[in-house]
């Protein structure tokens, strides 16, 4: 059975993961009897805002070398009903359960999983979405830009409460998430033909790691926690 990489990008959820981490371990090996896989939790040190793209693609490079495929998973969305099984192309995993409400055939966050080539095919992530929002979007352009079939898993999660960072009181994108759209539409026809995701990814990718250790909760397996400066 092909070896997966779970990788959680992360900052001050410290109660997330601890829920998280036993539970999805423990699913895995229940639904996945034998599957050869190892939650990477990669946490942004501070002193920046969260980017969530650019610790996606940490997680990777530090993985992709042990692990054949890669699963990016959001710290608060636990799973009930999923299936993690190799994957043929990029594929969402969840569905119900997210926390908003999205367009079937559009939402790619949350759990997303990837054949390592594929991965590396799209460069990755973009590096340059600071805050919440939009770099997932940017990520099912790169697909659909370089042709790869984007498939679904209807997965049934649980999502752990956290006040949103992306909306503001009245419900409207704050400030941040603003940005992040406005970004993403200044790089629209670029990444239709490709030269945006040439020059922003995983090619273009810096970061030192500042720690880097095994971390257990109760009967779960390890997991690797690695601290980076981004």
């Amino acid at each position: 059975m092909t070896s997966l990489a779970i990788v959680i990008p992360y900052r001050d959820r410290e109660a997330h993961f601890r829920t998280l981490f036993p539970r999805l371990s423990a699913y895995l090996r229940q639904r996945h009897p034998g599957l050869d896989f190892r939650i990477h939790l990669i946490e942004q040190a501070a002193g920046k805002p969260f980017n969530r793209g650019k610790l996606c693609n940490v997680g990777f490079a530090l993985a992709s070398e042990q692990y054949a495929q890669v699963c990016f998973h959001d710290v608060d969305y636990v799973p009930v009903d999923a299936d993690y099984a190799p994957v043929a192309g990029p594929t969402r995993l969840i569905w119900y359960g997210a926390h908003l409400q999205h367009r079937y055939d559009l939402y790619f966050g949350g759990v997303v999983a990837f054949p390592n080539a594929d991965f590396e095919r799209v460069n990755g992530f973009s590096n340059e979405f600071w805050g919440w929002g939009f770099e997932d979007s940017e990520l099912r352009q790169r697909c659909v830009a370089a042709g790869l079939e984007i498939r679904y898993r209807d997965g049934t999660f649980e999502a752990l409460p956290h006040a949103h960072q992306g909306f503001g009181p009245a419900g409207a994108l704050n400030v941040t998430a603003e940005r992040n759209r406005g970004l993403l539409k200044s790089r629209w026809r670029r990444l239709a033909t490709g030269e945006a995701q040439r020059h922003d990814g995983l090619t273009s990718l810096r970061f030192r790691v500042a720690s880097r250790h095994r971390l257990s909760l109760r009967d779960a397996p390890e997991a690797l926690h690695v601290t980076v400066e981004i």
